[in-house]
């Protein structure tokens, strides 16, 4: 632009000092020859008042040959017939009839006349000046003519024509370099705020220009400064935003894709990702989501999307075959137009798995309850109705009666129990640092009479006293309950051992005993509530099918684990490690 300007502003100034000198130029030619003819008439006047007089009178020439010569203009006198009488240049020889002359043709008649024209006696272009001299009479005498070569004006013209020259190319030569450096001096500023605005655009928000100027410059150089800082605040704010919006989405559990409307990704995030399967390290921004995700389920959504108007919808559907997602859908819409969709997915496998077994839950227990209730209540009816009275009778009836009723009140504490585990934060837990081998004797001496019964021996292995933070009551019930199952689910004459170890703060127990053992589809299953591998001996033994998912429930609320390992026919291991202090 600096360069654009400065020429343009040169081309005009040189023009324009062109056409001046021009108009100087011709405007001198013409006051040039305005005065020539004036100092043409003034010698005339002249010669006509003092020298012309004598001549006629007296024929003595030399005083208008002093006068020629010292003027150095040529003088002619013709008489009134139009013959030469006089004639300044020397060496002429005889001169036809001037007559004919223009000039002299109008000084005939009386008028002073100015004519320039081609002297064929000179043979050169002159400027002629004839005036006519009267007698007493006012009548014409005779004509004077004084004459001067053009050219004479021309050198003059030539060395002035010169002298504007140099003036001109001077001053083009000196307007230009003002002109630079003025261009350069004012535009110095502007080339300063385009850097800035550059600077800018790409992305360096917040500097400041220094320039101080009281003009437009000035008023340019503060609009943009407070550009740069409203611009600074505003991507600080709108990156900080983004930061809030990233992180959020990010963190999200539900899965997040934002779709335009030709469906290609805008958007999506991890939890996205990981639902459909998408590597981390793939580019998906900018692709067409069916390009990214081919299985049905995109389909079904794809068609949702095409065929339900609403502002927004949900539907279920199943991914991956064992995955169950809540789909919800909501418009993205800019000036009363949809532009694309925001599409949320949500997890519900866990959920729909928790109904499933809440269904269960309620069914098994139903099952679980109502047969001891039916018992209790069919011999009551039989009681009443028959009006039995036979002692051993009601004695075996009684008998099953309180059976079928003990087994109702342990069924319903385990459904107690099971419900307090499942909800931590609904009582009180009261961690204490136990010595779990003294703990263990003291669960043997509970069902020494247990074991005595089928001539079982219990036995503790451990090296040394372990101690283990812990709730009490959980560890007891806990232990009561694996070490219980192991002498009702064991040949008679056989031993239940109980192991304790401990490594780097990790307390490990091993229950094992040389029982029935549990059959390798079902040892995956046996945690779960009422679920029994042989139904009618664990109803036999007086189980209630919740023992062992109390027993899950304890270990994994104070962040253990628990294994199973088992032979049918040769017996069952389980094994629990345990954190030794509850913060760890």
């Amino acid at each position: 632009m600096k360069k654009r300007l400065s020429i343009s502003l040169t081309v005009i100034i040189i023009v324009s000092i062109t056409i001046c000198g021009l108009f100087t130029t011709i405007s001198y030619r013409q006051s040039y020859y305005a005065d020539t003819e004036n100092n043409i008439k003034k010698s005339s006047n002249y010669i006509m008042n003092y020298l012309l007089p004598d001549f006629l009178e007296t024929g003595n020439k030399e005083n208008l040959d002093n006068f020629a010569q010292s003027t150095n203009v040529r003088m002619t006198i013709i008489d009134t017939q139009g013959d030469v009488i006089y004639e300044s240049v020397q060496g002429l020889g005889a001169l036809e009839n001037h007559k004919n002359r223009p000039e002299i043709h109008g000084a005939m008649a009386g008028q002073q006349t100015t004519e320039v024209r081609f002297s064929n006696t000179i043979k050169d272009e002159m400027i002629y000046v004839a005036t006519p001299y009267f007698d007493e009479d006012k009548e014409v005498e005779a004509v004077l003519r004084i004459s001067m070569p053009v050219n004479a004006m021309d050198d003059a013209m030539f060395e002035m024509i010169n002298n504007i020259i140099f003036v001109i190319l001077t001053t083009i030569m000196a307007t230009t370099l003002l002109i630079n450096y003025f261009i350069n001096r004012e535009m110095k500023p502007l080339e300063e705020a385009s850097v800035f605005a550059r600077e800018i655009a790409s992305g360096k928000y917040g500097q400041q220009l220094t320039m101080i100027r009281e003009d437009q410059i000035g008023e340019l150089v503060e609009s943009l400064n407070q550009m740069s800082i409203q611009l600074d605040n505003s991507f600080t704010e709108m990156n900080q935003k983004n930061a809030e919006l990233t992180a959020i989405l990010s963190n999200m559990n539900h899965g997040v894709i934002a779709i335009d409307k030709k469906n290609h990704i805008v958007h999506l995030n991890e939890a996205a990702r990981k639902v459909l399967r998408i590597p981390r390290n793939e580019r998906v921004i900018g692709q067409n989501i069916l390009e990214v995700y081919r299985e049905s389920f995109i389909l079904e959504l794809m068609n949702y999307l095409e065929n339900d108007p609403s502002e927004k919808l949900s539907f279920e559907s199943r991914i991956h075959s064992n995955q169950i997602l809540r789909v919800y859908i909501n418009h993205i819409e800019e000036n009363n137009s949809i532009n694309g969709h925001i599409i949320i997915f949500e997890d519900i496998t866990l959920l729909k798995n928790l109904e499933k077994m809440r269904r269960d839950f309620v069914a098994n227990v139903s099952h679980e309850l109502k047969t001891p209730i039916t018992t209790i209540k069919g011999f009551i009816e039989t009681i009443q109705v028959n009006h039995i009275t036979d002692p051993k009778t009601l004695e075996r009836f009684y008998s099953i009666i309180y059976e079928e009723s003990d087994r109702l009140s342990r069924l319903v504490s385990d459904i107690l129990v099971l419900s307090q585990l499942e909800n931590k934060g609904g009582f009180e837990r009261r961690f204490e640092l136990l010595h779990i081998d003294m703990e263990i004797k003291q669960i043997f001496d509970i069902l020494k009479l247990s074991a005595e019964a089928k001539s079982m021996a219990l036995e503790l292995n451990s090296q040394e006293s372990i101690e283990l933070e812990f709730v009490a009551d959980e560890f007891r019930q806990m232990m009561i309950n694996l070490i219980d199952n192991a002498i009702k689910y064991s040949e008679p004459a056989n031993r239940v051992e109980v192991t304790l170890s401990e490594q780097d703060e990790v307390v490990t127990i091993q229950v094992r005993d040389h029982g029935y053992g549990i059959p390798e589809k079902d040892v995956d299953r046996i945690f779960e509530r009422f679920y029994r591998v042989d139904k009618s001996r664990s109803k036999e033994k007086g189980g209630t099918g919740l023992g062992l998912a109390i027993v899950k429930h304890i270990v994994h609320n104070n962040r253990g684990t628990i294994a199973v390992s088992s032979q049918v026919g040769e017996g069952t291991e389980f094994m629990i490690t345990l954190p030794k202090f509850k913060d760890q």
